[in-house]
Parts: C-alpha cells; sequence; structure tokens
C-alpha cells in the first residue's frame, strides 16, 4: 500500500495581521454649526416670505383692475369625454375635493400649506385623454417603448400608479380662463409688470446665495412660470404658493369657474374648474353606467350646495 505523501506544514515568520477597521466620516459638525444652519434656514424662509407678501401687497393696491382683466380675459367652454384619474380611494366620489386640498395643493389651487396665511380652496383636474390624466396625476412623463433595464418613471411617481381610476366626463363652463389665449393675458401682465423689489430683498438674496428674484414682465413668462414642472417646490420648501396657485387664486377671487391649459407632459388640454364658483347652466357629468353607490354623477352649482351642506351637518 503505498503511503499518503505528507504535506508539510509552513508557519509565516510574519504574524497575518487582520486589516484595520474602516472608519467613514460621513459629516462632521459641530454644534456652533447646527445653530448657523439653524438661522440661515429662518433666514432663507424669511426671504421668501417676504418676497410673497411684497408682491402680495402690490397686487392688492390694484385688485379691482386685476379682477376687471381677468373676468374680460374669460369665455365660455365645453368639453366631451375628457378623463379624470383620482386615487382608487376616491373612485367612488370622482368629483371629491378633498385631494385637491391636501398640502400643497394643486397647480391653480392652494392646499392646506398654511390655512392661517394662506386659505385654501379647491379645484378639481380634468384632461382631454386618458393618458394626460394619468401623467398630471402621477407628475411623471411616461415615455412609450422604454428599454426594459431602465427605470421606469412611474417608479418615481407621487402615487401607486397601480390603485387609480380612470372616469369619463363632459360638461359646459360659462367662464374659463384660455391660457393658450395669450393676446388675453395681456391687459393682465400691463397691469403687473411694472411690479419691483426693494432693495432690501436684493440684498437679502445676495447674502443667502440666492438669485435676484425675477417678476413677470411678459405673458410668455407668465405662461411658463404656470406651466413649471417644479410648482410644487415653493409650498413645499418655502411654505409660499407657487405662482401657478397664485394665479389661481386671482381667477377664483375673479368668480371664473376654470384655467384651460397645456400639460407639459403631453402637449394636450387639461382643465382645472373652481366649482364654488359655478353659475347657473355650468356642469360636468359622467358619461357612463356608475356604480350604484355614487350620490354625485353631475356637478352643478346646486349639486355642490347640497354637499357642502351635508358636509357641515
Amino acid at each position: 500500500m503505498a503511503r499518503r505523501r505528507r504535506i508539510p506544514y509552513f508557519q509565516s515568520k510574519h504574524p497575518i495581521k487582520k486589516p484595520p477597521s474602516t472608519f467613514i466620516l460621513l459629516d462632521q459638525f459641530s454644534v456652533e454649526d447646527i445653530h448657523k444652519w439653524t438661522v440661515f434656514k429662518d433666514q432663507f424662509l424669511k426671504y421668501h416670505w417676504d418676497y410673497y407678501n411684497d408682491l402680495a401687497y402690490q397686487r392688492s393696491k390694484i385688485a379691482d383692475k386685476i379682477k376687471k382683466s381677468i373676468l374680460e380675459a374669460s369665455q365660455d367652454f365645453t368639453f366631451e369625454n375628457w378623463q379624470r384619474a383620482v386615487k382608487y380611494k376616491y373612485a367612488l366620489e370622482p368629483f371629491s375635493i378633498d385631494g385637491s386640498l391636501i398640502d400643497p395643493g394643486g397647480r391653480f389651487n392652494i392646499g392646506e400649506i398654511n390655512p392661517s396665511q394662506f386659505p385654501c380652496f379647491p379645484a378639481i383636474y380634468f384632461a382631454a385623454d386618458k393618458n394626460t390624466a394619468l401623467q398630471e396625476l402621477l407628475s411623471q412623463k411616461i415615455e412609450p417603448n422604454q428599454e426594459t433595464h431602465k427605470l421606469d418613471p412611474l417608479d418615481f411617481a407621487l402615487t401607486r400608479h397601480d390603485s387609480i381610476a380612470i372616469i369619463s366626463l363632459s360638461g359646459s363652463l360659462n367662464s374659463i380662463v384660455d391660457l393658450k389665449e395669450q393676446r388675453k393675458l395681456q391687459p393682465f401682465i400691463d397691469l403687473i409688470k411694472d411690479f419691483s423689489i426693494p432693495d432690501c430683498l436684493k440684498k437679502t438674496a445676495k447674502e443667502i446665495g440666492e438669485q435676484e428674484p425675477e417678476l413677470i414682465r411678459t405673458v410668455s413668462k407668465l405662461i411658463d412660470s404656470l406651466l413649471d414642472p417644479n410648482w410644487r417646490l415653493w409650498p413645499m420648501q418655502f411654505d409660499v404658493p407657487a405662482t401657478s396657485q397664485i394665479f389661481g387664486q386671482l381667477v377664483s377671487d375673479a368668480g371664473i369657474e376654470g384655467i384651460l391649459y397645456t400639460s407639459k407632459f403631453t402637449g394636450k388640454e387639461c382643465l382645472a374648474i373652481f366649482p364654488q364658483n359655478f353659475d347657473e347652466g355650468s356642469f360636468v357629468q359622467l358619461n357612463d353606467d356608475v356604480p350604484a353607490e355614487i350620490e354625485i354623477r353631475r356637478l352643478d352649482s346646486k349639486s355642490w350646495n347640497e354637499v357642502q351642506k351635508s358636509k357641515q351637518s
């Protein structure tokens, strides 16, 4: 029987050392640093509040003229087979305004940002087709034929896309402001284009590293601001309404029933309505057969008032 060859055991002359523990310092700050950041945050928020407040004061001095210019820019509008996308929990209340009032609100209405400073008011949003309604609700552009290895934009959506109800509607409104009718918006621009920013605000902007405040002086600049995809930045970070929300408030306060605008995601038409302003003859109704549990199938001034009374009781 052959003897198994013995493999010699070798011992290193130098003991093997374990690699040193790695300590990674992600951030380092002192109590003084925290204090500085707190002061900066307060200064930053105060700057944006002062900026909003100064322009609000300038608007208030010509409020009647602004209201007149908006009323003169309005027109009637009829639509058929438009679409509304709602979260599934609102499926049996397709005309619910509750979602629009949640902080920060909608593009053209103010939600619960700070009710003591900025009174909330509702809006209901529609779109010309299903795809646009979905993308507006999700706040995401959905590109067709995406490569499978790329992240789907729906992964970044602000709500779950697999729990959404789509409702078909038609309606007729006595007064809306159409943002595509830029000529009609010029009188409004003529009223606000000479607004100014005080030197103290310009100085503060420089101190905190912000760009000098930019005012709206043309219709094209107004439209760009109203359709800004990042409109939520102002209410979410600075606790003040976005430009589009301020414009929506001016339109709503003028008694206008809605704003017609173009989706930044699809280029199709969208509509924000203010049912609290519905005149006699204005309505929105569901097109299809609906579950028996849906109580309101036609929204008009009468049904709107009944809903408000039931909520108060």
